[in-house]
């Protein structure tokens, strides 16, 4: 199991990823501050920004990063609104070529994106 204090201490039951098998499965990244656990950002772009920087240490702890990101999954809060805007961010942030993704529109709890991840170790 991975944690890292560089994301914050986890508020459920459950690990900032698991690795087997030579891949990293993350939980649930979302937009809070790493110290006080608040939801961070206004905007779509703002929140997605904080998500996939939270991502990329998880991934770090683990061993990994976004360059080695197999598979994305992310929910919106409201897809039509923000599906450009987080899309505009996810371009910047995560490098070409994209890893396959999947976006969805879900009901989060105060915030307007989370996302998970799988991601492969560098090989020696």
């Amino acid at each position: 199991m991975v944690r890292t204090i560089n994301v914050g201490s986890s508020v459920a039951a459950y690990s900032h990823a698991t690795v087997s098998g030579g891949l990293v499965f993350t939980s649930g990244m979302t937009p809070h501050d790493p110290d006080t656990g608040a939801v961070r950002g206004e905007t779509i772009e703002e929140q997605t920004r904080l998500s996939l920087a939270l991502l990329e240490r998880v991934l770090a702890a683990a061993g990994t990063d976004t360059a080695h990101l197999l598979q994305v999954q992310v929910h919106l809060d409201d897809i039509d609104a923000d599906f450009a805007g987080f899309d505009r961010v996810y371009k910047e942030m995560i490098p070409a070529p994209h890893p396959p993704r999947a976006t969805v529109g879900s009901h989060l709890p105060g915030y307007r994106i989370e996302l998970t991840a799988i991601a492969a170790l560098p090989e020696d």
